[in-house]
């Protein structure tokens, strides 16, 4: 039986063949290693089956990129190496919870899986074998699981709890109202958690900004952090908004807002939904035409009022209809039953294809194809009101979804061609708008006819928001921690509901083109040890010989001078050691500065004292003149300007001298979202 030691050289876990597992992943098969290798690197983190106390760990997804995989291979590799209990938390949302379901029930032939049904009636388990909770995140079924756990004597053994979609539902939305008891939903889940002397508890999500965000002693935030790469095939923010180059995209397609109240007072939908919906049908039937007979799903999003979703289907329907009896006016030639501003349109549409299919059919047969097969095509409103979601096996050729909300996180819509989004949030939020993504995924036998039409605001949010999530991945992947700041690259947009987060702890700080220092520098000999003398060091006059000049220099080298702690614990203001560190580095990994900056040393013998005017705290470092891009340095680098104070005891200080730093931000658009916990 072969066995594969896991990462970092520890012989502690071992792979075994896993037996547990029936292994099926929307990747190809050679990208196994890669799912093993995370679940592995997962599992090396989780706590030890031996050991009590608890774990908190995030595993970090890509949008419709498989974490499914990731966590049926934990789950596997856990009951390899000494796990039996297991518990899953999934969306209460019926449609997701069945998918969920489901594939753990295909995927784990030798657990025990007991669905909500059992886990109510409190069915009887078989001893010794794994046994997996699939729960949906309600408060009576997480109390039911709890009952199944206390039952069980879980609480002397070791558990693994699985929150998917944990930035969702599971975090406390009554953190703010020192009235209200904690939210229901996380409530449940900390009483779950409570119960056991050892537990991990892995969290999973593609939007971590509301976990990442959670306060240090926040028992939902992650003390580890593990990336997921892709499997072959997926196609995401990087292949889609990895510039802003739309006009010559393969794939976007810029329109203008749909205007509500025009939808409101018309009995016909835009022109550019009609265009949509035409490359959809005709993609479709090109995709048939050369061997694809799958069903295939066009998503129109108009706004977030549900009157406006019936509004969109009914003309949708209408449309569909309208082009149905025109094409199958002459079913063998449905050119000749179409009308000339239809068949101008359909022409359009073909044109459109044609930029990224090769060598496609001609018009007539494309044409030909969509009529055969047009009439098998349902039109489906999904929100709240009707109760209708995305299905997982559609009943049509074309499935023509028109809603809002419950087109968002965790539903794979299948074989999706076309998405359309009329209109955004007023005030939009960067998980949800990425949530809201369901044309990411495995994708690629259908990319020729993938087209994604959106405002250009829209679309540009979209490369912002993907930026930021590049930046928030590399960081949680290069640290392995949970970060404590979110870039926010454009303004306007905010990381997540703030409802889940501390208001006392979450600001938006560090904003491009603005200066930022210690307001309260450490001054006390006992607490400043031998920084000043290192400092003396790095800033020598044999390397920086000229003040007030700016030197370039590697952000890496900027980064160097920061890694001391410049602030004394408790004092106010933005500046916060660990906080700037991570924005500075977050601004090294974007290409855009090519890991430059500027280095000035403004003065060596400064005499700077505490203002009784500022709060006993330091009033300015700079002077005066120039602030916007002092001593001539580059506005669009990062700058760092270091002063070396005197420190004398008549200025307000300790005797001895010690250095302030100045930090510039780039010039931009953009902001970082930190927490100060």
């Amino acid at each position: 039986m072969k066995e594969a030691l896991l990462l970092n050289g520890s012989a502690r876990l071992k792979i075994k063949a896993m037996p547990f597992i029936k292994f099926r992943c929307v990747a190809a098969y050679n990208d196994f290693n890669q799912i093993l290798q995370t679940a592995s690197e997962v599992l090396q983190r989780c706590l030890e089956p031996t050991e009590n106390g608890s774990v908190k760990g995030l595993i970090y997804g890509h949008i419709q990129s498989g974490k499914t995989s990731i966590i049926l291979t934990t789950m596997a590799l856990a009951a390899d190496n000494g796990f039996n209990n297991f518990v899953v938390m999934t969306s209460n949302l019926n449609d997701i919870y069945e998918q969920t379901l489901e594939r753990i029930k295909g995927a784990l032939d030798s657990f025990q899986v007991f669905g909500k049904t059992e886990i109510r009636q409190n069915s009887r388990t078989t001893h010794g074998l794994p046994l997996a909770l699939v729960c949906p995140k309600d408060p009576r079924r997480l109390r039911d699981a709890l009952n199944i756990a206390q039952r069980s004597n879980w609480q002397n053994q070791p558990v693994i709890i699985i929150d998917d979609e944990a930035d969702q539902a599971s975090l406390d939305t009554n953190i703010n109202d020192q009235n209200k008891p904690t939210s229901s939903v996380n409530r449940a889940i900390v009483d779950l958690r409570n119960s056991l002397n050892s537990h991990t508890y892995l969290q999973t999500t593609a939007t971590p900004q509301a976990l990442l965000l959670q306060d240090s002693n926040s028992a939902f935030r992650p003390d580890f952090v593990v990336v997921t790469t892709p499997g072959t095939g997926y196609v995401g923010g990087n292949y889609f908004f990895g510039n802003n180059n739309f006009n010559n995209s393969d794939h976007i397609r810029l329109v203008p807002d749909i205007e509500l109240d025009r939808l409101r007072n018309s009995n016909r939908i835009p022109d550019t939904v009609i265009q949509s919906m035409l490359v959809f049908f005709l993609g479709a039937a090109i995709l048939r035409i050369r061997g694809n007979s799958k069903k295939y799903t066009y998503l129109l999003h108009t706004s977030f009022r549900q009157a406006d979703h019936h509004l969109a289907a009914v003309l949708v329907d209408n449309f569909k209809n309208e082009l149905t009896n025109q094409l199958r006016q002459n079913p063998n030639d449905p050119i000749t039953g179409v009308s000339s501003s239809l068949r101008t349109q359909l022409e359009n549409a073909y044109n459109n294809l044609q930029q990224t299919f090769v060598n496609v059919p001609s018009f007539n047969d494309v044409l030909a194809e969509t009529a055969r097969r047009i009439t098998s095509t349902e039109v489906i409103e999904i929100n709240s009101v009707t109760g209708e979601g995305i299905r997982p096996n559609p009943a049509r050729r074309h499935t023509l979804y028109i809603g809002g909300t419950k087109i968002g996180r965790g539903v794979t819509v299948k074989n999706l061609l076309v998405t359309y989004y009329g209109r955004d949030a007023q005030q939009p939020q960067m998980d949800t708008v990425l949530q809201h993504a369901r044309m990411y995924g495995y994708r690629q036998n259908e990319l020729p006819a993938t087209r994604i039409y959106l405002p250009s605001h829209l679309a540009q949010r979209f490369v912002g928001i993907h930026e930021s999530d590049n930046l928030v991945r590399e960081q949680c992947q290069y640290y392995h921690l949970p970060i404590q700041v979110i870039p926010l690259m454009t303004r306007g947009i905010t990381p997540t509901r703030r409802n889940v987060l501390n208001e006392n702890t979450n600001r938006i700080t560090y904003q491009g083109g603005r200066q930022y220092f210690p307001s309260l520098p450490i001054s006390d000999p006992n607490i400043l040890g031998n920084q000043t003398q290192e400092l003396d060091n790095i800033l020598s006059m044999d390397r920086y010989c000229n003040s007030q000049q700016p030197y370039t220099v590697t952000i890496d080298q900027l980064l160097a001078i920061l890694n001391f702690n410049y602030k004394t614990p408790g004092a106010s203001g933005a500046w916060n050691d660990d906080l700037i560190r991570q924005a500075v580095q977050a601004l090294q990994d974007q290409s855009r500065y090519q890991n430059t900056g500027s280095l000035v040393i403004v003065n060596r013998q400064a005499n700077i004292g505490i203002s009784e005017d500022r709060n006993n705290e330091v009033g300015a470092v700079l002077p005066p003149h120039d602030r916007n891009a002092p001593y001539n340095i580059d506005p669009n680098d990062p700058a760092l300007l270091m002063t070396r104070n005197n420190g004398t005891l008549d200025k307000g200080w300790h005797g001895v001298p010690f250095w302030i730093p100045v930090i510039r931000f780039p010039n931009g658009n953009y902001a970082f979202y930190v927490n100060e916990s």
